[in-house]
């Protein structure tokens, strides 16, 4: 029996679990692949039972190696064009998820599957967690949008220039990575945190990613506006009595 290549799980309530899974091929990313990634997110966006998000690659080699060199191999200049466009839509589309991801990196992450890693709220890898951001070696660019905001200007220019290696010592270091664990731990941390996003109400989960992702451009003044609004709207606190009775019910014993 042929499996899909894109797996989705329930490991937990409040969880959804994806897994790229072409480990013979390290989970490249075929067009047909990263089409039914969007599909599947798009599905998950709308279930309410979902808090959260883990994505991860199948086997232990790599979470993904990039965009499929071998299907790419038949496309001329027009089609790879339009691929180009089409996929870059997609990651648009991961980039302005509302719900939280967090990614799993089980091994390298290479081109696409760099960038895409890139796009996740979190990221847990272990010693195999491997980012090369490859454009500039053939010619081209990309990551330019995002990238530098996780890692700062400097960082992307080297990485993005170089097109080298980036190991998990350096990755974390420089905020690829928010967990560097043990090879085996990798999901279980992943789940973890998603677990611990999870159990919080969604309202503020949401908007904690929609500001911070929107505050990145403005001033201290429009970012704190921006803030003030949502908590005198939509997130309106009621009264204390009944606000921090909640909270506190929800409290781990210390």
């Amino acid at each position: 029996m042929i499996e899909p290549e894109l797996q989705l799980q329930r490991p937990a309530e409040g969880l959804a679990l994806l897994t790229i899974n072409r480990p013979k091929a390290r989970n490249a990313l075929t067009t047909t692949l990263q089409f039914e990634l969007d599909a599947a997110l798009k599905h998950l966006m709308q279930d309410d039972e979902v808090r959260a998000v883990v994505v991860t690659g199948a086997g232990d080699r790599a979470f993904s190696a990039g965009y499929d060199l071998k299907e790419m191999h038949g496309f001329d200049q027009d089609w790879m064009l339009l691929n180009y466009l089409d996929r870059q839509g997609l990651m648009a589309a991961v980039a302005s998820y509302p719900k939280p991801l967090i990614g799993a990196l089980n091994g390298l992450s290479h081109g696409g599957g760099a960038i895409l890693a890139t796009l996740f709220d979190i990221r847990v890898g272990c010693s195999r967690s491997e980012f090369r951001f490859t454009a500039a070696a053939y010619n081209g660019v990309n990551n330019t949008w995002q990238l530098p905001r996780i890692v700062g200007q400097a960082k992307a220019l080297e990485f993005t220039m170089t097109a080298r290696p980036v190991s998990a010592e350096e990755a974390l270091s420089a905020g690829l990575l928010n967990h560097l664990v043990g090879d085996d731990e990798v999901l279980d941390k992943a789940l973890e945190i998603a677990a611990m996003i999870a159990a919080n109400p969604e309202g503020g989960i949401r908007w904690h990613k929609a500001l911070i992702r929107a505050n990145a451009g403005r001033s201290i003044d429009e970012a704190l506006q921006a803030e003030n609004g949502v908590m005198s709207g939509e997130l309106r606190p009621g009264k204390p009595s009944a606000v921090f009775r909640e909270f506190l019910a929800t409290r781990r014993p210390v």
